[in-house]
């Protein structure tokens, strides 16, 4: 989820009475460009690229620049669901709103996910937490 400090909220609608997992998707989304915007704006030789600025000048157009290029495709935040064209190229391409492409992601997801297994050491602690004999390898 981004690294977000949240307990409730995530995929909720109408007060949390209802879970939406398209919607959990958008958040998620949400989430990762409020965390890359929290990252803040690197400043240093490579990203100032001194350079560029002395060849296209102050009233150049430093869009035309290969490292403008190279580092806003490093550095924009990378969108799955969010969808940033213009509405006519949105529309030729089948106008798929937003929630439906969160949600078609969500069942990938979930037809895809393989949770991977937890350590043996983490078994044992779960399992004397619980009051239980610690799992031996043939019943993983």
């Amino acid at each position: 989820m981004a690294g977000a400090n949240l307990i409730y909220g995530m995929g909720m609608l109408e007060l949390g009475l209802t879970f939406d997992f398209g919607q959990m998707v958008l958040d998620d989304e949400i989430a990762r460009m409020n965390r890359r915007v929290l990252e803040g704006i690197r400043c240093d030789a490579s990203s100032i690229s001194l350079d560029s600025i002395q060849r296209v000048g102050f009233d150049g157009n430093f869009l035309r620049e290969k490292q403008t290029r190279e580092s806003a495709a490093r550095e924009q935040s990378r969108v799955r669901v969010i969808d940033r064209r213009m509405r006519g190229a949105w529309q030729q391409r089948g106008g798929e709103d937003a929630h439906a492409r969160a949600l078609r992601l969500a069942r990938e997801i979930l037809a895809e996910h393989t949770v991977p297994p937890l350590p043996p050491e983490a078994e044992a602690v779960i399992a004397r937490h619980l009051g239980r004999p610690a799992p031996t390898q043939g019943e993983r």
